[in-house]
């Protein structure tokens, strides 16, 4: 797929999930609604997900989704067992995970799954042994749910974390 046109769906596709929840409270967030849970999956870049109907994915799509995650294409998970439309868009930086694209994940954090996304706390990579280390994730100023979080502008206007 060409670069720009993987950006351009990307940013797309990114966009409108999220442009519906713009009214829900100041600042544009959907909130805090839901629980906390745990999703295991396949970590995909969105861009050539969408574009292809789910066919970039798995080992031969590896290195083209870490090229897409490393550059700011945003990330999804595909639970184990789900089809093309169970696909998730993970709400954190995808620039950290680019070296794991088409590995399995595990996700902790609040499902928004009207809107097609996932607030992840915590993201595990699977290991040979088959056990998950912790990835370092670096969204720290823009924590949806609550946690620890710093009342700063970081060029968002009014709204408050």
């Amino acid at each position: 797929m060409h670069r720009s046109s993987c950006a351009a769906l990307a940013a797309l596709l990114a966009a409108a999930p999220f442009a519906t929840a713009a009214g829900d409270h100041e600042g544009g967030h959907a909130g805090g609604e839901g629980e906390m849970t745990t999703l295991t999956g396949e970590l995909i870049d969105t861009a050539c997900f969408v574009a292809s109907d789910g066919g970039a994915k798995g080992e031969g799509h590896a290195e083209c989704a870490s090229t897409c995650l490393a550059t700011g294409i945003p990330a999804g998970i595909l639970p184990e067992g789900g089809d093309t439309g169970d696909l998730l868009f993970l709400l954190t930086n995808p620039v950290p995970l680019a070296e794991y694209a088409a590995q399995t994940i595990k996700v902790e954090g609040v499902a928004h799954e009207g809107m097609q996304s996932f607030d992840v706390k915590h993201l595990y990579v699977q290991q040979e042994d088959g056990g998950f280390k912790e990835v370092t994730l670096d969204d720290n100023h823009h924590n949806m749910t609550g946690g620890d979080t710093k009342e700063e502008d970081h060029g968002h206007g009014a709204h408050s974390h």
